[in-house]
C-alpha cells in the first residue's frame, strides 16, 4: 500500500484515535511542590494591594440580649 493509504488505514482502525485534539495542560501544571511567594506574585496568583483594606465598623451599637450573671445575682439578693 502507498504511504497515504497506510496512514488512512491506521487512523481508521487505531485504538488511540480520537475525534478531537485534547487541550494542553496549563503552564506549570506538572510542577511538584509549592512555589515561593515571589513566584506566585509573578504568575499572578497573589495580587498585592498598595494599601490594606479599611477596618469595618458596626453601623449600630451591639445590643446585649442577656444580662451578665453578676447583675442577676445582685438583683436577686436584696
Amino acid at each position: 500500500l502507498p504511504e497515504e493509504e497506510k496512514q488512512k488505514k491506521l487512523s481508521a482502525c487505531s485504538r488511540h484515535r480520537y475525534l478531537y485534539i485534547p487541550p494542553c495542560t496549563p503552564e506549570n501544571f506538572w510542577e511538584v511542590g509549592f512555589p515561593s511567594t515571589q513566584t506566585c506574585i509573578d504568575r499572578g496568583y497573589i495580587k498585592e494591594e498598595s494599601s490594606p483594606p479599611g477596618r469595618m465598623r458596626r453601623r449600630q451599637p451591639f445590643n446585649a440580649l442577656f444580662t451578665p450573671k453578676k447583675k442577676e445575682q445582685s438583683l436577686k439578693s436584696p
